[in-house]
């Protein structure tokens, strides 16, 4: 499949001031009515960034001028617009977020009828449309109509509190990092019976709180007052709250794939087998677990998830922060994650450290780094020159997103760049710390020597 130009692992995202302006929203808005026809409605909603707004009524100028009807649910979860996208039958639905990245940026994703994010060939479609200026435009007897629809959280959150058995009485402290699920996450844990301590929990597109991503260097407050406060489990979102992690009794961070592996199994289990996809950046204990429950893993690369769960008609997903619950829809959702959990304890009565202690816990490193667009092809032509020629006891690699080496041991080095930053990010993960120590010691000489 050819280069896209516009778009990355998710959408399109970049500063507002240079990438993500006013005028190629409008142009998005145009392409996305090209491509869906003049028939029907298109869903839109954004999250709490201060550009979001703007931009989100430049797109929406763009389908009513393309002649697509638009049904605006203001400020709501990516999640959110997915399943409303899904129970309007709608022809498509479209979000202004940036997801996790800073306060500068900004971005939009698109969703199919389905609920589910379009794929590579999709987005190929709208960047011809918009760098081509092909798309079509409605005359004055055409134009769509707009439509408001304030009750779309609410349907959404009423869904997905029908859907689960939750004991009433849990404590949880959950960190919405000003986005937008404050709207969404602290409503349905007190719908569940929670008693719930909330940070971060009000819209603020300066993210005053914490940065947008939610890693464990950037939820030490939280940490803390999950212990303080005695809570039996904490949740940490991103902006839009596609993302979510869990923070255990205890004030740890559960690893993402310790959360990915405990769904995956027991969807495994609960079917009798079948495929689970995950990410090239995931732990061996994915596959383990999986492999224990009578299923097979699969590696996709970051972004391209949907597209390998469809092929492999997956009984879940999921990449680190993100999980794709099949049965539930077509899309990641942080916030039905987050009730999953809840109701993970509630069946499995025992606190979550000790639902999560079974799975194998190996150690790992991760770290960024600065890596300019223009730089990412021929850091990774030395970077891949570099593993080759100093990993030993390599089993196999994987090149479908970055460089993968795995090693006859279990262990692992990857090394890729972003495809929504200007960075690149090294994960590690080894069967114990002086095997990690080093091969992060030869990743990081390879970084310091092709990205002077």
């Amino acid at each position: 499949m050819r280069e896209k130009r516009l778009f990355g692992t998710r959408g399109i995202r970049g500063p507002v001031a240079t990438k993500v302006t006013p005028e190629l929203m409008l142009k998005l808005g145009l392409a996305l009515a090209t491509h869906v026809g003049n028939k029907g409605e298109v869903v839109v909603a954004r999250d709490t960034r201060t550009s979001s707004e703007a931009l989100q009524h430049a797109l929406t100028a763009g389908l009513l001028t393309g002649g697509c009807g638009v049904i605006d649910i203001g400020l709501a979860p990516s999640s959110c617009l997915a399943f409303t996208t899904r129970e309007l039958k709608a022809r498509a639905g479209v979000i202004v977020t940036a997801s996790h990245n800073p306060p500068p940026d900004n971005g939009v994703a698109f969703y199919t009828g389905e609920g589910m994010e379009f794929l590579s060939e999709h987005e190929l479609e709208l960047e011809d449309l918009v760098l081509g200026a092909g798309f079509r435009q409605a005359g004055w007897d055409e134009l769509g109509s707009l439509r408001r629809d304030p009750g779309a959280v609410g349907r959404y959150l009423q869904a997905i509190a029908g859907g689960v058995k939750v004991k009433r009485g849990f404590k949880v402290v959950v960190d919405c990092a000003n986005g937008a699920g404050s709207v969404a996450t602290p409503y349905l844990l007190r719908e569940l019976g929670c008693k719930v301590v909330t940070l971060n929990s009000h819209p603020d597109g300066h993210f005053p709180g914490r940065p947008p991503e939610p890693q464990p260097w950037n939820l030490g407050d939280m940490m803390q007052t999950v212990k303080e406060v005695g809570a039996d489990v904490g949740f940490a979102h991103d902006v839009d709250a596609d993302r979510v992690v869990a923070i255990d009794e205890r004030g740890r961070f559960v690893k993402h794939d310790a959360l990915i592996a405990l769904f995956a199994e027991r969807e495994v289990e609960a079917r009798g087998g079948g495929v689970v996809v995950t990410s090239i950046n995931t732990s061996v204990a994915v596959e383990e677990v999986v492999a224990r429950a009578g299923g097979r893993a699969v590696r996709a690369e970051l972004g391209n998830l949907h597209a390998a769960a469809l092929k492999h008609d997956a009984v879940f997903a999921g990449e680190p922060g993100k999980l794709f619950f099949m049965g539930w829809g077509k899309w990641f959702d942080g916030i039905y994650g987050a009730a999953r959990v809840l109701e993970l304890m509630s069946l499995e009565r025992k606190p979550f450290s000790g639902i999560v202690a079974s799975v194998p816990d190996y150690p790992m490193y991760v770290e960024d780094f600065a890596c300019p667009d223009e730089r990412k092809a021929g850091f990774m032509q030395g970077i891949r020159r570099h593993l080759l020629a100093n990993v030993d006891e390599v089993r196999d690699t994987l090149e479908i997103d970055g460089l993968r080496v795995n090693r006859k041991d279990g262990s692992w080095i990857l090394i890729r760049t972003s495809g929504t930053e200007p960075k690149a990010r090294m994960v590690v993960e080894a069967r114990d710390q002086a095997e990690l120590e080093g091969l992060k010691g030869i990743g990081l000489r390879g970084i310091r020597e092709f990205l002077k």
